[in-house]
């Protein structure tokens, strides 16, 4: 028989509900946002969310046994899917009409910091540079740090998407738009009057390593060079023996290291993952701190990028090097080296081999650039 099958994204949402008498009755589940309510039992605030059905008097043979229920199912269904979609469209409408005046004047900027402070995902850092992105895409393109929730429009989401993936490599641009658009879904449910037509953007996932690596003569050229901030010398060299994330080497604590590792439960994975140090990254760690400080005494993260463009300048590196190319290039050349891509992916505490291999297809794509580096000769 022909089936409802109810997109989560749909707003009404077609369900369905078995009668006694063995047929299926259709309605409409309206989703009409939430509100945060203080549970005295528990002493803590809870979510309730707020839906409403509306009964659309249609019914389909539960078990259709001849042509003509067979037939009448498929026009029901039909029919409950046309009046369904013109809901939609009317809640679209009112949404653009802007009933609730208060939401249309609010900095939709405020709005996606309330969205960071109440999302209870593990991916949450991703959320967090979304949002960081987009706020310096709306300060440069409109010198404000404001912006209207009905400015959220297709075009300006659309640049925005141009901005990210000018602005970053490889998936970085894909998985921060996926979460924009996830904070602009969250804002349609609720009501503000953002163009719904951002949720139909296409975002295309760009495969493969993007980034820029360096070689063991580079590293070496690197640490020869002068770096205005010790600190970030100290501690990107010591990612470039680690592997470590940014976010990683900057809340590390003596407590984590010992003689001969370091553990370091990943803030992007929150995977624990034990690395053995290597003399370069012992004779880089220096005399041991106390149990809680800080074994890298860093600034900002953008102040730590534009050091390491400093710093790579005047070893007279031509390369577009960021921070996370200390963790790529400590994988590729492990590769180089002979490692097995299971020892690799264990040490960048990767969940399976699919992330490792795009590694072991940056050294295959080496050596063919170094075969065919060899000169032609006359046969």
């Amino acid at each position: 028989m022909a089936r409802v099958s109810a997109s989560k994204k749909e707003n009404p949402r077609l369900l369905e509900r078995k009668l006694a008498d063995g047929r299926t009755s259709l309605y409409f589940e309206y989703y009409l946002g939430y509100k945060k309510v203080f549970d005295e039992e528990s002493g803590k605030e809870k979510i309730k969310h707020n839906r409403k059905q509306e009964t659309l008097n249609l019914y389909l043979f539960a078990n259709p046994r001849t042509k003509k229920d067979r037939k009448h199912n498929t026009e029901t269904l039909k029919l409950a899917r046309s009046i369904r979609q013109k809901r939609e469209d009317e809640i679209t409408a009112n949404r653009l009409q802007i009933q609730d005046k208060n939401k249309a004047r609010i900095n939709f900027l405020d709005y996606c910091d309330r969205f960071l402070a109440g999302y209870p995902n593990k991916d949450i850092r991703i959320v967090k540079y979304s949002i960081r992105y987009f706020k310096a895409f709306v300060a440069k393109e409109k010198g404000l740090d404001y912006i209207l929730p009905n400015e959220i429009t297709e075009l300006v989401v659309l640049k925005f998407k141009v901005y990210l993936e000018a602005s970053l490599n490889g998936e970085t641009p894909h998985n921060y738009f996926t979460k924009f658009k996830k904070i602009c879904r969250s804002a349609l449910e609720e009501g503000y009057p953002v163009d719904p037509r951002v949720l139909n953007l296409k975002n295309s996932r760009k495969e493969g390593l993007k980034k820029d690596i360096l070689l063991p003569d580079e590293i070496q050229k690197l640490a020869s060079a002068k770096c205005n901030n010790k600190e970030v010398k100290r501690a990107f060299l010591f990612c470039l023996n680690t592997g470590l994330r940014f976010c990683d080497a900057e809340v590390l604590t003596w407590r984590q290291v010992d003689e001969s590792r370091i553990s370091v439960t990943q803030s992007k994975t929150q995977e624990k993952v034990f690395i053995d140090l290597n003399s370069n990254a012992v004779k880089i760690l220096g005399e041991r701190g106390d149990g809680a400080e800080s074994v890298f005494n860093l600034p900002s993260f953008t102040t730590c990028l534009l050091q390491l463009k400093s710093w790579t300048k005047k070893a007279k590196i031509d390369k577009n090097i960021t921070w996370h190319s200390a963790r790529h290039s400590f994988a590729v050349n492990l590769l180089i080296h002979k490692n097995d891509i299971k020892t690799v992916s264990s040490l960048l505490g990767h969940t399976g081999l699919k992330h490792t291999e795009k590694y072991t297809r940056v050294v295959d794509g080496m050596k063919k650039t170094a075969v065919n580096s060899l000169p032609e000769i006359e046969i």
